[in-house]
């Protein structure tokens, strides 16, 4: 019984402590930041460096997904290897074509894009707060009712 007490317990394949579980989020980081960095540069009307920055976040965590072992990629490792390079090669790739082949806008036209994005923005935060107090409340009281939270419609 003493033998069964003393004996140490297994590491999860991969677990190195708490400084390999940073070091596996840095590449995953990298590329979040990068997206980060460049939809806020596409908001600020550069498109094109915007956009750019995301394929090159993109086509970063491809190469990270390629060369690095799983035990180093963190969130960059979801499918398999090939699936997953394949996927951000071809994202990143189409993110700088479409960079590359638009045209720039005149004033007008980057004003009404703006006005999309902001319609596009009101439109979102009303589905969100729709949902918070709406649809919660609205759930809320159907698990109270006898009917197991199917409606009952009257004939």
């Amino acid at each position: 019984m003493s033998a069964e007490l003393s004996r140490r317990r297994r590491r999860a394949p991969g677990a190195t402590g708490a400084r390999g579980n940073r070091l596996s989020r840095l590449p995953y980081l990298l590329v979040l930041c990068g997206v980060a960095g460049g939809l806020v540069l596409c908001s600020m009307a550069y498109f094109r460096k915007g956009s750019m920055l995301i394929a090159a976040a993109l086509l970063f965590g491809a190469l990270a997904r390629a060369l690095l072992p799983e035990s180093q990629l963190g969130l960059l490792a979801v499918r398999s290897r090939s699936l997953d390079c394949w996927t951000l090669v071809v994202l990143g790739e189409l993110t700088a074509f479409a960079a590359l082949s638009i045209p720039p806008m005149n004033k007008a036209g980057l004003a009404v894009a703006a006005a999309f994005g902001v319609l596009v923005g009101l439109a979102g935060l009303v589905r969100v707060v729709r949902y918070l107090f709406v649809e919660r409340r609205g759930a809320h009281r159907r698990g109270a009712d006898d009917s197991g939270g199917v409606p009952v419609h009257p004939m």
